[in-house]
């Protein structure tokens, strides 16, 4: 999945929702590592990890000693409740609580993200379908379709 491709099909007048349709789970977490590598961040998919049990996170990004742990939430408009909105941001909250950790542990991770012994680690859910830009307990919920933008101007936020 590139960038260019989703840019060809908005210019041919279609929605972003219209692109997302047509792809699976993995082809969307592909599509969100690239925004983050497009913007200069060292991306990770799928990173694994173990404190007190084991843990999965979709995509670490890196860049300038500020980590994003990244989870895509594929739900779609019907799906999309303010509750397992929350929920899901509580649990990347715990996610990258235990991320932490490891990497406060881990010479290795830090080098591999490029950070240094103290990096600021923030906790996102990037998901398919949303309007608005919104935070739930420093956990930031970012449509797909202003990712971009998100990472540009995050210091404002």
């Amino acid at each position: 999945m590139k960038l260019e491709e989703v840019e060809q099909f908005l210019q041919k007048g279609r929605t972003i929702e219209e692109f997302v349709e047509k792809i699976d789970w993995k082809e969307f977490e592909t599509f969100v590592k690239e925004i983050f590598s497009a913007n200069g961040f060292k991306s990770i998919s799928n990173f694994r990890f173990k404190t007190s049990r084991r843990f999965e996170i979709d995509i670490v990004a890196s860049k300038n000693n500020l980590a994003f742990v990244v989870d895509c939430k594929e739900w779609d408009k019907g799906r999309y409740k303010n509750s397992g909105l929350m929920k899901a941001a509580e649990d990347q909250i715990r996610r990258t609580d235990e991320f932490k950790k490891f990497l406060m542990k881990n010479p290795i991770a830090k080098n591999k993200l490029k950070v240094n012994s103290n990096p600021k680690v923030v906790p996102i859910l990037v998901t398919w379908y949303d309007e608005t830009i919104s935070e739930h307990q420093n956990c930031f919920v970012v449509p797909v379709w202003k990712l971009n933008s998100f990472l540009i101007s995050y210091d404002f936020y």
